[in-house]
């Protein structure tokens, strides 16, 4: 993203590309504004699906999920009337939790940042490598093995880079803004 920003705007890039956007000249002011409503949707969709692993976890372990439902807990014999209440209530509290760490880390770029090195790299490709390896690693050969292993040993170091980089401050990472 960054580099594509500095082919379009050179040197006068700003952090946010939406800062760009509005200073664009030649564009409509409408084609603008919803290029900025298209963008601000995206962390809307990310919190729900980042945190569809989290809600999942908890929703198995307080035996809520339409699986678990005949698995003995301190939840056996509820309603199911009460058991999507209590649902609904993980998924908003789980919502306001990660409001509330977006509310303590007011920076966009930190917070989409932090969500796109730890959760994209966990959940779109360290998990499902390691599922993968898990099901059928009896079935896959020494080469593929291999790749996997390594594919999944440089997200995770790619991961660890991401977050540490994202929680430097700026004057560490030589990083401005140019707001």
């Amino acid at each position: 993203m960054a580099v594509a920003g500095l082919l379009m705007f050179g040197k006068t890039v700003r952090a946010e590309i939406t800062s760009n956007i509005f200073l664009t000249e030649g564009f409509p002011r409408a084609i603008s504004v919803i290029m900025v409503i298209f963008i601000a949707i995206i962390p809307i969709t990310k919190i729900p699906l980042n945190s569809r692993p989290i809600i999942s976890s908890i929703d198995k372990m307080l035996s809520l999920d339409a699986r678990s439902i005949a698995s003995p807990g301190f939840l056996a014999g509820m309603s199911e009337t009460s058991r999507g209440l209590l649902r609904s209530l993980v998924r908003i509290v789980v919502t306001i939790v990660i409001l509330i760490i977006g509310i303590f880390v007011p920076s966009f770029d930190t917070v989409m940042s932090l969500m796109g090195s730890v959760f994209c790299f966990s959940i779109c490709i360290i998990l499902p490598l390691a599922f993968y390896l898990k099901i059928f690693g009896h079935e896959m050969s020494t080469k593929e093995k291999i790749l996997d292993w390594f594919m999944i040993v440089v997200s995770v170091i790619l991961a660890v880079v991401g977050t540490v980089w994202v929680c430097l401050p700026a004057s560490m990472t030589g990083a401005t803004t140019a707001l």
